[in-house]
This record gives C-alpha cells, sequence and structure tokens, in this order.
C-alpha cells in the first residue's frame, strides 16, 4: 500500500519513514487495507512538501500490538478532532486549505476498525501535524 503510493508522496518530496515489526493482524484483508490506505493518504494529502510522514507497527508497553501513522502536517484542532469521525465532516483547516474529499474517509475507518474491535486515538496539534495511533485487539 505505501509504495503504490510512491507517486503522489515522491511528487511531494516526503520523507517516508516505515519500522514494522513482523506481526500477523488478524481480520477482513480488504477492508483492513481501505483503512491503512485511507490513513496513509491522508497523511499525504495534508503534509506539505518536504514533511515527513512515520509509519510503524509495534508493541505498546502494555504488550498491545499498534500501527501508528504520524505525519508532519497541518494538524487538527482540538475541536476538529472530536468530529473528524463524523460522516462528511471535514476538520476548518482542510476547507480552508481547498484540499479535496468528501469527509467520509475517517468515518469509514472508525466503522471498519469498530467491525475489528480495534482502538483508535488521535494526537495532533495545529501546524505540527497529526498522529493516528490504531491499537489491535489481543489475539
Amino acid at each position: 500500500m505505501i509504495l503504490t503510493a510512491e507517486p503522489q508522496w515522491q511528487n511531494k518530496q516526503l520523507d517516508v519513514i516505515v519500522d514494522l515489526t513482523p506481526t500477523k493482524i488478524y481480520g477482513d484483508e480488504s477492508l483492513l487495507y481501505q483503512v491503512w490506505q485511507n490513513l496513509f493518504h491522508n497523511a499525504i494529502k495534508f503534509t506539505p512538501e518536504n514533511g515527513t510522514i512515520q509509519v510503524t507497527l509495534a508493541k505498546n508497553k502494555d504488550g498491545q500490538t499498534e500501527i501508528t501513522i504520524q505525519d508532519s502536517g497541518i494538524g487538527i484542532s482540538q475541536e476538529d478532532q472530536l468530529r473528524i469521525f463524523e460522516r462528511f465532516y471535514k476538520a476548518d483547516l482542510s476547507r480552508q486549505a481547498k484540499i479535496g474529499g468528501s469527509g467520509l474517509g475517517l468515518s469509514i475507518v472508525k466503522r471498519i476498525a469498530d467491525l475489528h474491535e480495534m482502538k483508535i486515538a488521535v494526537d495532533s496539534s495545529e501546524g505540527k501535524g497529526t498522529k493516528i495511533i490504531i491499537q489491535l485487539p489481543k489475539q
């Protein structure tokens, strides 16, 4: 999925750092692909030229497997973070920047994550980027 998006991130001269610990992930492969694709494409879309995107898959301090996608993009306000998983919602900064999209992507991500009993956390600051953390259920 990261390689299929290479033309987009190469075009913006983004530095993409990938650190994946080999792990089995159980679930619907095509639905989970949609999750990773949507989150990675959002990171590309909202990160300015010469920015950085980091993708990691590792165990946290509690032994839970987490997938993290972090960017150095425009960030999301605290107010908007409360609503970004709602259908058709577009954060104020993305509207101001006239960045395309339907506002459905993150609501789909949330729905698929819920179906797979995954937890999603957002850590973001305007102008400093966004970190999305998906915690996989214990197997």
